[in-house]
């Protein structure tokens, strides 16, 4: 995989030295989406900083606002997971900000529409992810409002982009324990991301593989709607499928952190609903995915943002709490937990005893696949 990876960005890098405007940027993005496979969020900012920054030194066009748009939503994505959020949420605010301007300008047409969904609920996601609820639910109405009309007047909005809307607006109502609205809402996600996955229904710049990362997401949000009611058998059903859809992204690279992350939720699944000894696998399967070891360095570089790995390795060390003899590790991945996190974890996620019949009245965490980040609930 290393290697494919070298080569990829060798060929691009070459194809970059003899392409100006456009196709400079397009080549540029393509970096950035061969260094997302890999995680390594610095070189995905790199690529599309630029871009999202340097809109007018090619000229103004559809191609143009498309290439800035793509780039803007890759980059702020990529400064979420590595926690730079006044960047994210700047680079966001002017997203929203050109799509309004582009509004302003001429004939009003579907993809400028379109723009300012994807804008829009970028930025709702910025904001959740940084604890404004408020501000959240102010841009999930307005993406509601995009998507309500668009359907009304017969629905040329590209499904990826009405999915992607729908499931941040879902994952607030999640987080704030509206737990019917988030299930109706995943629900609408979940019929629009299958549409996606149609042949010939990606009419974006963005490639084949946001659709799947898309799909997963949504999937995962369900997943995590149905365990909050404690609908443990639907649960496990949509881990699965989220699985699945996780496992072929990035040409079937089943060693991925979506994976570890899908893996780490089914895990907390099976142990809410008494299957310790094979949450127990799953557990240990998803930190390995995620690049976690009691015994590495904290300041160690991790392919998700570190409020997904401190909830990832508390939930180990609550199940490994409930396990005789295993007292020690237990106390290892608590510590892990510890250094990655900058709040309360017990008072978000529960005592470590939870397992056991301790007490819990914690809001828990919804988890982003998209930001791969733990997003706060209320």
């Amino acid at each position: 995989m290393q290697g494919n990876t070298r080569q990829a960005l060798d060929v691009l890098q070459t194809g970059m030295a003899h392409q100006e405007g456009s196709g400079h940027a397009r080549l540029q993005l393509a970096m950035a989406e061969v260094h997302t496979a890999n995680s390594n969020w610095a070189a995905v900012v790199d690529h599309s900083w630029p871009v999202a920054q340097q809109q007018s030194s090619f000229g103004s066009s559809p191609l143009t606002t498309q290439l800035q748009l793509h780039a803007s939503l890759t980059c702020v994505r990529a400064l979420l997971t590595q926690g730079k959020d006044e960047q994210a949420l700047q680079l966001a605010q002017q997203a929203v900000k050109n799509s309004h301007n582009l509004l302003s300008r001429e004939e009003l047409t579907p993809a400028k529409q379109q723009a300012l969904l994807e804008a829009t609920a970028c930025l709702a996601g910025v904001l959740h992810a940084t604890g404004d609820s408020e501000g959240a639910a102010a841009q999930c109405q307005t993406a509601l409002t995009l998507v309500h009309d668009d359907d009304a007047s017969g629905g040329v909005f590209s499904k990826s982009a009405v999915a992607a809307a729908l499931k941040q607006a879902a994952a607030l109502r999640l987080a704030q324990g509206q737990l019917s609205e988030a299930a109706g809402l995943f629900g609408q996600s979940c019929a629009a991301a299958e549409q996606c996955q149609e042949v010939g229904s990606n009419t974006s710049l963005r490639p084949p593989v946001w659709q799947q990362q898309v799909a997963a997401d949504v999937m995962l949000g369900a997943a995590q709607t149905a365990a909050a009611q404690h609908s443990w058998d639907k649960a496990e059903e949509l881990l699965s499928k989220a699985l699945n859809l996780a496992e072929q992204l990035h040409g079937g690279d089943s060693q991925n952190p979506q994976v570890g992350v899908v893996l780490g939720l089914l895990g907390h699944v099976y142990a809410r609903s008494k299957r310790i000894t094979l949450a127990e696998g799953l557990h240990r399967q998803a930190v390995k995915l995620l690049r976690m070891d009691p015994s590495a360095s904290p300041s160690e570089t991790l392919p998700v943002h570190s409020s997904l790995a401190a909830a990832g390795a508390w939930r180990y060390s609550q199940l490994l709490t409930a396990l005789p003899r295993r007292d020690k590790e237990a106390s290892a991945w608590k510590q892990v937990a510890a250094a990655h996190s900058s709040i309360e974890l017990e008072s978000t996620l529960g005592p470590l005893d939870i397992l056991k019949g301790g007490k819990d009245n914690s809001p828990g965490i919804v988890v982003d696949l998209l930001m791969l980040r733990a997003l706060p609930c209320w």
